[in-house]
């Protein structure tokens, strides 16, 4: 008999415990998202370029960490200034330029520390197979398979992040897309060698089509991988840059609503 307060002590106990620790039973990524206070699609402003502070659209989070991208476009660069008629993501300037000029100028020690060094191999359900005999690899969509603090969205975390309904190719057709457009920043706007009739500009993705020249790209319109690209080189200055990386979550990170500028 005096054995049975003790027994019912220690079940109430390890049913706190359970609850305190995981949630009983919630799956592990499920509690590792629980802790960060943030939604995809909402935005944080973290680090400064130019002189301006930087505003990040939160695309994806994950055991504690938060992919962004940059709300605008923050400059323009080139893709490549080797040229080379190919150049991929590895060798390509332009990550060079992300990962070594903008890391060092738009963060402080502080903020660097909690930039996630990242590989990704992107979403092959939503990537397009070149293989006529039955699907699968090669894909028509090279990806970003080399770690990096900072990065550019490839056509497959287009088609994850920006689509509502995505599927294999789901931004290849001509058509403008109002979730891809992008804004230039004041400071942008004047370093873009191209303006177009309109306030947008076209951003960089992080690769080439596969056994293609090209480099892909969203255009000024909202146009994904369809778009024509004859006229667009990979060392021209009229494309914008929308920086990308994982960030470890910080409750000290300044959250922001978003400014509605597209109508």
């Amino acid at each position: 008999m005096s054995r049975k307060p003790y027994s019912w002590l220690v079940v109430v106990g390890m049913i706190s415990l359970c609850i305190g620790l995981s949630g009983c039973g919630k799956n592990v990524d499920t509690v590792a998202e629980s802790t960060v206070p943030i939604e995809i699609g909402e935005h944080v402003m973290y680090g400064s370029y130019q002189g301006e502070p930087v505003e990040w659209r939160v695309l994806d989070k994950k055991d504690g960490e938060i992919l962004l991208l940059s709300e605008y476009g923050l400059d323009a660069q080139p893709f490549d200034t080797s040229g080379k008629s190919r150049v991929d993501w590895k060798d390509s300037t332009i990550r060079k330029w992300l990962n070594d000029d903008f890391y060092n100028s738009a963060f402080s020690e502080k903020e660097k520390e909690n930039i996630v060094e990242s590989k990704s191999e992107g979403f092959e359900e939503y990537n397009t197979s070149m293989n006529l005999t039955g699907g699968g690899k090669p894909y028509a969509y090279l990806e970003r398979e080399i770690e990096d603090k900072v990065f550019l969205l490839s056509n497959t975390e287009l088609c994850a992040y920006f689509s509502e309904d995505p599927y294999p190719g789901c931004y290849s057709d001509p058509y403008a897309h109002k979730e891809l457009l992008c804004y230039p920043t004041a400071y942008a706007k004047q370093q873009l060698e191209t303006r177009y009739q309109t306030e947008t500009c076209g951003w960089w993705l992080c690769n080439h089509v596969y056994e293609d020249d090209s480099v892909e790209l969203v255009s000024a319109y909202g146009q994904g991988s369809g778009t024509s690209r004859e006229n667009i080189k990979a060392n021209t200055k009229s494309i914008a840059v929308r920086p990308a990386m994982w960030v470890t979550w910080q409750s000290d990170m300044e959250m922001v609503e978003a400014n509605q500028q597209v109508e």
